[in-house]
């Protein structure tokens, strides 16, 4: 029998999960991993009102949507519980409360999936150029075993991209400094202050 040393996490220098991105890091850093799937899943019998509470809880996750018999159905994040989104499906029979996930999630049949091992040698322009030619917003990540592993989402992405620095405007008297550098003024303003 082993015993474990546990450790003061007060000492080291913890990372957040969602580094900012650049279109040159690696996919594997754009991905949800999906280490226990009960942690973020949610049943498709759950309200439509519940899980968007959950989202609110969990910003930028993506839950699977899992059915009775515990097996995943699809999955659901912001896009699918967008107000404008419930409230176009609302009519004289379905009400915002008596819509459940199963309604308004993606189901899995409808979604595309890449392998970790692949996923390993790309990039994140390379997992953005896919979704903008395959139109879809997702890709499921699924390991050697074929078990699902991580999620990649494009909004995601999107959120966390580091854009190119912005050129800072130059300030007067620099541009002034340059100018009588570069067009030797400096001597004739010197020359006609002392004849």
């Amino acid at each position: 029998m082993k015993t474990l040393h546990p450790f003061s996490l007060g000492s080291l220098p913890l990372y957040a999960a969602h580094e900012t991105l650049t279109e040159q890091s690696s996919a594997v850093a754009a991905m949800q991993a999906v280490a226990d799937h009960h942690l973020c899943a949610l049943p498709a019998e759950m309200s439509v009102a519940d899980g968007r509470k959950r989202l609110l809880s969990a910003p930028g996750i993506i839950f699977l949507v899992t059915g009775v018999s515990g097996r995943w159905v699809g999955l659901v994040g912001a896009n699918e519980l967008a107000a404008d989104r419930i409230l176009s499906m609302v009519s004289k029979t379905v009400t915002p409360f008596s819509l459940t996930l199963a309604d308004v999630m993606l189901p899995r049949e409808q979604l595309q999936a890449v392998t970790l091992n692949e996923l390993q040698y790309a990039t994140v322009q390379d997992v953005r150029r896919t979704l903008s030619q395959s139109g879809d917003k997702l890709l499921l990540v699924v390991d050697a075993d074929d078990r699902l592993c991580g999620i990649i989402s494009g909004d995601e992405i999107d959120a966390r991209i580091s854009q190119p620095p912005k050129p800072r405007p130059r300030p007067a008297a620099e541009i002034v400094h340059q100018l009588h550098e570069s067009h030797k003024l400096h001597e004739s303003h010197k020359l006609a202050m002392n004849p």
